[in-house]
């Protein structure tokens, strides 16, 4: 065995990095035998070979190794320093809760990460410490504390965490609010009474809290906050009722769907999504339409969620009379992706509306980019010419490229080439050659 381990630990310094992560792990199963021959390398100048004995001293996770781990915590490399706080967590020794605690403080957010998943498995014997740095004036030290006690659950913490939802820190606020929703039980009242607190940051972070742990004993709390005064309380109050997803919560999502700040009409769309229902389309079909992007993207998202749920709703807006939500039903039906729409979208594309034929066609494109060759579709193809008369520039672009595509697999007995022959004197030159492009291509098909 002495030979195995010392053509390890060779393995270790001279080998590429595959192959010292293996000798480590080697290593680290053999336990005992290898301390010592690892115990050399923690001096080493080299930061890999450091690092690698760091991870298989911390596999092996004795109690006597804490005494040579603890030195490496203020290494120079970030590497070893998060390797060191790793092992250390392993290990488990209360020894380790101080100068853990203090890699609260390092400029690097792994190590930091590291050094909260590391005190947490410690646990309980570390509370306290924590529950001191809360009020600490480093920030990162706050926020790290706060996760740690998260993970820990202890309910000691409760209070002091309550406090720390009005901090100055966005980020130390919302570990602490993770952190009471971790705890559970016993922060649901005293959440429950901050949300009428004078303080916005308060209101919002214990929304936040309230909607992670989504307890349906909040909701009558939370919707009476969609008529804050503060956005970001109601952008917290909609993504905490969209989270637990009680169906009271609809109506006051919907409200907030028409609110004038976009941070607060995104969430209200993510919470629509969530909790589903007939009576979430039509709000999430305006949102659509929205000014902004991001709040676009949100209700296209949503519709992802709702699925077949909204599938006959949308397809009777199909027929509404206002051009823009047939838009939006359309583009809808496309993100939902059932084929059951595919009749109703060919029947769109003879929409007056030049954008609601376009998003029929994007739409029909989604659900099954070849929808021109069902069966089903064949009965319509005498109408494309119809569409191709009456179109813009965009929508003859579509149609002709929908009449080459028949063409060239031949799926029809109309004579696709006589519809095209019209438009290849149109007077937009883009039309003009997108006719004799798809006009030679259906030639060379029939060869």
């Amino acid at each position: 065995m002495k030979e195995g381990i010392t053509g390890l630990i060779d393995n270790i310094i001279q080998g590429p990095q595959d192959i010292r992560e293996a000798a480590a792990c080697a290593l680290s199963r053999i336990g005992e035998p290898a301390i010592d021959p690892l115990l050399t390398l923690l001096g080493n100048k080299d930061n890999q070979i450091r690092k690698s004995a760091v991870t298989a001293l911390g596999e092996i996770g004795e109690k006597r190794l804490i005494e040579h781990l603890l030195p490496l915590i203020s290494d120079m490399d970030d590497g070893v320093r998060e390797q060191v706080a790793h092992a250390l967590g392993k290990i488990g020794d209360v020894k380790a809760i101080g100068p853990l605690t203090g890699l609260f403080r390092d400029r690097n957010v792994s190590i930091r990460i590291a050094s909260v998943d590391a005190i947490s498995r410690i646990g309980n014997p570390a509370v306290d410490t924590l529950i001191r740095l809360l009020g600490d004036p480093n920030e990162s030290v706050r926020e790290s504390s706060a996760h740690a006690l998260g993970k820990i659950g202890d309910e000691k913490a409760t209070g002091p965490l309550l406090q720390l939802l009005s901090d100055r820190n966005i980020y130390v606020r919302m570990a602490a609010a993770q952190a009471l929703s971790k705890i559970g039980e016993p922060a649901i009242g005293p959440l429950i009474a901050l949300l009428s607190d004078k303080n916005d940051a308060v209101r919002e972070s214990a929304v936040y809290a309230l909607g992670e742990m989504a307890d349906m004993r909040s909701v009558p709390h939370i919707i009476k906050l969609v008529t804050d005064s503060h956005a970001f309380v109601r952008m917290a109050a909609a993504h905490a009722l969209g989270k637990i997803g009680d169906t009271r919560a609809v109506d006051p999502i919907i409200r907030l769907a028409k609110d004038r700040n976009v941070f607060v009409r995104m969430a209200a769309a993510h919470a629509l999504g969530k909790i589903g229902g007939v009576n979430a389309v039509e709000p999430l079909l305006a949102l659509l339409s929205d000014d902004n992007l991001f709040v676009r993207m949100a209700a296209a998202n949503a519709f992802n969620k709702l699925g077949q749920m909204a599938l006959e709703p949308i397809l009777r807006l199909l027929a509404s009379n206002d051009a823009t939500v047939r838009r939006a039903a359309a583009q809808a039906l496309g993100k939902i992706g059932d084929e059951r729409a595919i009749t109703p979208l060919i029947l769109s594309l003879w929409d007056e509306n030049e954008e609601v034929l376009i998003a029929a066609g994007e739409a029909l494109e989604k659900i099954d980019p070849y929808w021109y060759a069902r069966d089903a579709t064949r009965q319509y193809l005498p109408y494309f010419s119809e569409a191709l008369k009456k179109g813009g520039k965009h929508v003859k672009l579509y149609f002709i490229g929908i009449l080459e595509k028949i063409g060239e697999l031949g799926i029809s007995d109309i004579d696709v080439a006589d519809i095209l022959k019209d438009y290849i004197k149109d007077e937009d030159k883009n039309i003009r050659l997108s006719t004799a492009l798809a006009l030679e291509k259906i030639k060379k098909n029939a060869r």
